[in-house]
């Protein structure tokens, strides 16, 4: 906490200095930043800084898609990871049913599910990394979703400018920002299966002459839901709990500041599960299977995350170049309990009655976990862009760091050999990273450009872990409990692309590039029990992609991108487990999953997306379409020959958005979002079972009667069900069918 307080300091004192000097040398009529909150249904002229400066969609080099607050609005919103990337072309939400544990990937990026490790995608926040951490630290907040100005998703390697973990992409979710005029917009939703009511808002004050505060604002209740713990009476996929975001913006001459503060306190899905599991398994001579919706779990089922944050961002105009800097400070706080046996005493006493449990099979019904973690990160970018006749040019440094805290406590039934209560388990990670990085372009032509950009960065990570007994606080399980390291890696990372306009609007390029992973330490360490233990370090993932694409605004209102990449990973982080489960007679508890060195391993695919704007009449819509195949394997190592996990062959949406006007004051509105996937394994393993197939359809109609609109929705329209996992005795199913209705008004 001393460095981050110092690096805090020293950045408020470039905060006071920057705007004197940038005063004293930027003229008076220097161009303002583009606003990011402009929409227009020109995708030629998007701006986006996918390349850390201000540029046309679609002369970024680049796979790199938008999602803009209206075409969110459009489809309902989004408060969680799954609901905002459906239609992005490659890109995967591993749902895990809780918020604190599912993750995203790009580009067949390898997941960490159910580990403390760090993402394959960089996660940002207005251009503040925020992953990393024991848990919640690969997947976006409530929070994050609130107040969405836009989306800029970036696909394949992006190592040279994001830095680490950016191997299959990086997201960068915007907020809107202050404007120097009074508006706002709130809405208010219902949902009858889960008796969830959701509002939100935002409100835009001016206060001067380049002054504005923007407040906002987002409050959920749902006590009800879809999967059911009948033994505490309370319903895993509940939540409730609060958000809120104040921001001040100042502008003066060539400065322009924002200043964020948030907070979240919030109740949100945990981890569940069915077991099941077939006659004549070992241990289980009538087979054991619990209702698809309905778990017996002596434990209560229960999951948080708090979050509070700190940003500041200043943007400079230095008359020649463009100034930006971005702070950014996190508290996320997240917990989750997890019943590790799955069934309650008396669960358990009745199925071994009806003979479905064996009477000597050796389960506890009281094992249990409790798992709790806070991280607190500090980043700080800083990096100068400037561009002149033929020649554009970055440079910057960044630097972070994060401290997480991090215990599992696991209680079982104490016996006569074994009095016990249980242990706990608690660590300290430490994570500190310093990175300067820049790109030079070259236009050789008015249509040929070279570009390169490199990335220098410092990584160091420290680890302290222990185990206790819950009854006597006395250390136990030995010096293999006994855990205190640290390493540190260098990393070059680099990018080259040679890019060629085909006409004014449209692009083709060819790049190759490289990234990095981050290593670290699994945390939560096995049963004394488990076949395969717990490794406690892993080390850095490499890659190296080649890419080549094309990109374009052919006709009005309409754009499209196709990209081919390969890509060569060494020392793949792959998430595996120890080992134990139900039906293991050796170790009959839940499996710990952790991380591990894999071996090199190849990942490939094409993916296409194609929008159309277009009249209907007096009406207008916009039709979307995206779709990708991808692949991979491991080359080498013990698990070589297996199919990279988590990496569905096929994924593919259509997105169909319609306005018809009835009267000068009342418009219809429909949209129809249409998502799946198709083929892939679920684990890296010979015997992995198939990654269930799906097509989810959400359907919405509305009517606007000038600034207030009211809808009906439909998500999951045709009530699919399917696994999002399954293990030899667990089954995880995604959320039934949703109907509600929503209210809107903006001002």
């Amino acid at each position: 906490m001393v460095r981050k307080a110092h690096l805090f300091l020293c950045s408020a004192a470039l905060w006071a200095i920057v705007p004197a000097v940038a005063s004293a040398q930027a003229s008076p009529d220097g161009a303002p930043p583009v606003d990011d909150n402009a929409e227009t249904s020109d995708d030629s002229a998007i701006v986006v800084t996918a390349r850390r400066r201000e540029e046309r969609l679609i002369d970024v080099p680049t796979a790199a898609s938008i999602i803009d607050a209206q075409s969110l609005a459009d489809r309902g919103g989004a408060t969680g990871s799954g609901e905002l990337l459906a239609d992005q072309p490659s890109v995967r939400f591993n749902n895990l049913n809780s918020s604190v544990t599912s993750e995203i990937s790009i580009r067949a990026s390898s997941t960490a599910r159910a580990t403390n490790g760090d993402p394959s995608v960089g996660l940002y926040r207005n251009g503040s990394y925020i992953g990393g951490g024991a848990i919640g630290g690969r997947n976006f907040t409530r929070l994050d979703f609130l107040d969405i100005g836009r989306v800029e998703v970036l696909r394949g390697t992006q190592g040279a400018l994001y830095g680490r973990n950016a191997v299959g992409g990086a997201i960068n979710v915007l907020s809107a920002e202050p404007e120097f005029n009074f508006g706002g917009w709130a809405s208010a939703r219902y949902s009858f299966e889960n008796n969830s009511f959701q509002t939100q808002g935002a409100v835009n004050v001016p206060l001067g002459d380049g002054a504005a505060f923007r407040i906002s604002g987002d409050l959920v209740e749902q006590d009800k839901g879809f999967f059911y713990n009948p033994d505490n009476d309370v319903y895993f996929d509940q939540q409730k709990g609060h958000g809120l975001r104040g921001q001040l913006r100042l502008k003066r001459g060539p400065v322009d500041v924002v200043l964020l503060a948030e907070t979240q306190r919030l109740t949100t899905p945990t981890i569940h599960y069915q077991i099941s599991i077939p006659a004549g398994t070992p241990g289980f001579p009538g087979g054991y299977s619990q209702d698809r919706f309905s778990y017996p779990w002596n434990t209560a089922p229960r999951a948080s995350q708090d979050v509070d944050g700190l940003q500041a961002i200043i943007r400079v105009d230095l008359g020649g170049a463009q100034l930006a800097s971005t702070t950014f400070f996190r508290k996320r706080h997240s917990e989750y309990d997890l019943d590790n046996d799955a069934i309650s005493p008396a669960e358990l006493a009745r199925a071994r009655a009806a003979g479905q449990i064996g009477a000597l099979t050796p389960l506890d019904p009281n094992t249990s976990s409790f798992v709790i973690d806070t991280t607190d990160s500090f980043s700080q970018d800083i990096h100068v862009t400037g561009s002149g006749d033929q020649w554009t040019w970055l440079v910057g440094g960044e630097a972070l760091i994060l401290d997480s805290d991090f215990s599992v406590a696991t209680t079982r039934s104490p016996t006569l050999a074994n009095p016990s209560p249980g242990n706990i388990a608690p660590a300290r990670l430490h994570f500190e990273s310093y990175a300067a990085y820049g790109s030079l372009g070259f236009d050789l032509t008015d249509s040929l450009n070279v570009t390169g950009e490199l990335r220098y960065t410092r990584d160091s990570r420290s680890i302290t872990a222990r185990q206790y007994d819950l009854a006597t606080n006395l250390p136990i399980g030995g010096a293999a409990r006994v855990i205190d390291g640290d390493i540190s890696a260098d990393n070059l990372s680099y990018n080259a692309t040679l890019s060629y306009k085909l006409a004014p609007d449209t692009l083709a390029y060819g790049k190759v590039g490289s990234s990095y992973r981050a290593g670290g330490f699994n945390t939560r360490l096995s049963d004394p029990r488990a076949p395969r233990p717990v490794e406690v370090l892993f080390g850095n993932e490499n890659s190296t992609t080649y890419e080549a694409g094309i990109k374009g605004s052919p006709i009005r209102r309409g754009y499209f991108a196709i990209a081919g990449y390969y890509t060569e990973l060494k020392d793949l982080i792959a998430q595996v487990d120890d080992g134990c489960a139900l039906t293991n007679p050796a170790c009959p508890i839940a499996a710990v999953a952790y991380l591990t060195n894999a071996g090199d391993a190849k990942s490939w695919g094409i993916e296409a997306e194609y929008s159309q704007g277009f009249d209907l009449g007096a009406g207008t819509g916009r039709l979307a379409l995206s779709g990708s195949r991808q692949g991979g394997e491991v080359k080498n190592g013990r698990y070589a020959n297996l199919d990279l996990a988590q990496v569905p062959d096929w994924l593919a949406s259509a997105n169909l958005n319609l306005r018809q006007p009835v009267t000068n004051d009342v418009t219809l509105t429909g949209n129809v979002l249409v998502n799946g996937q198709w083929g892939g394994k679920q684990e890296l393993t010979a015997t992995s079972v198939d990654l269930d197939d799906y097509v989810l359809v959400n359907l919405r109609v509305g009517v606007e009667f000038g600034d207030v609109s009211i809808s009906a929705f439909a998500n999951n329209v045709f009530d699919k069900v399917y696994f999002v996992a399954q293990a030899p005795t667990i089954n995880r199913y995604s959320q039934p069918r949703v109907i509600g209705v929503e209210g809107r008004i903006t001002f």
